[in-house]
């Protein structure tokens, strides 16, 4: 029978170390081939969106769909498990939760190959939900000394600082701008629901390693199209979905300074088959749109721990 987990028990279950483990070898499997991504689609009607994307993990053995309704009261995320070798329906999982680990993890695994050795300083702009899990994953990738933390309401800047200092060692700073946040960070992260550019190519420093986040809106983004052009290398987590999803690469493509044939994905560096950052002086930008074999990867790992448990629900 199929099993049922709630927010609750994906809360209980799961953590950023299974995620960072669950992600890494999504991307692993990836790069190597054997796994397959089925991209973002949207229905969109005037009250909002149904949006689903999906994937297929041969060596996981798991495959499944993620589907989720952004309307009127917010958006509902549930992930759709089944097993490769039977064919039957694992689980259904509400994935809210589940979604905020694996994004996270996802940034965090891309600073791990792409951002340079003894990095320290994180560069943070948001502090919503997001940006909690961006900085749980940096922070269990590298030993960070100081977080500088921007975002437009300075309210939610303290409440996120005071939040955060109790999950991380590193010193959190509260900034008055992004230029603030930025100056001097090995690693810059846009977590934000910005329609424009909230990074410029003036913040940008040799050595950075970026992780655009926030966006997966075509007309949308947070890195502005000279700031892309500054960076040395570009990656992503899938290259179909970034060329109808990922506005910040999508305007740099339009202004003349991006070809798509130099953005690699990040599955490429994970499985081996092509370097990742060459120089302590690259500056590094991951365009991250978020993509359905990290959320099956993350959903497997969360079952596993469910059955081991005797936690959720066997549904008949």
């Amino acid at each position: 029978m199929p099993l049922y987990l709630t927010e609750a028990d994906v809360d209980a279950l799961g953590d950023m170390e299974l995620a960072l483990a669950a992600v890494e070898g999504a991307f692993d499997r990836q790069g190597r081939g054997v796994a397959g991504n089925v991209g973002r689609r949207r229905a969109t009607v005037p009250a909002g969106s149904l949006n689903v994307m999906g994937g297929a993990d041969q060596e996981l053995g798991a495959a499944g769909a993620k589907i989720y309704g952004s309307f009127g009261g917010g958006a509902r995320f549930v992930v759709v498990l089944f097993d490769v070798a039977s064919g039957s329906l694992r689980a259904v999982i509400e994935a809210g939760r589940l979604g905020e680990l694996r994004t996270g993890a996802a940034s965090g695994i891309s600073s791990k190959y792409l951002a340079k050795s003894g990095s320290r300083v994180v560069g943070l702009i948001g502090s919503g939900r997001q940006a909690r899990t961006q900085l749980e994953a940096l922070n269990g990738v590298h030993e960070l000394a100081e977080v500088r933390v921007y975002s437009r309401n300075p309210v939610n800047v303290e409440n996120y600082v005071k939040t955060m200092r109790e999950r991380v060692d590193a010193e959190l700073v509260s900034c008055t701008s992004a230029a603030e946040a930025v100056r001097g960070a090995d690693i810059v992260v846009t977590a934000t629901t910005a329609a424009g550019p909230v990074l410029l190519a003036d913040d940008l420093e040799p050595g950075m390693h970026v992780v655009a986040m926030g966006s997966n809106n075509p007309v949308h983004g947070e890195v502005d199209a000279a700031a892309v052009a500054r960076v040395d290398r570009v990656f992503v987590d899938d290259l179909d979905g970034a060329h109808v999803e990922g506005g910040d690469l999508m305007a740099a493509e339009r202004a003349g300074v991006l070809q798509w044939g130099q953005v690699i994905e990040l599955g490429q560096v994970v499985a081996g088959r092509v370097p990742g950052r060459t120089a302590d002086d690259e500056i590094t930008l991951f365009a991250s749109q978020g993509i359905a074999l990290w959320d099956i990867a993350m959903a497997q790992a969360v079952v596993e721990r469910a059955e081991a448990a005797g936690r959720g629900t066997q549904v008949p």
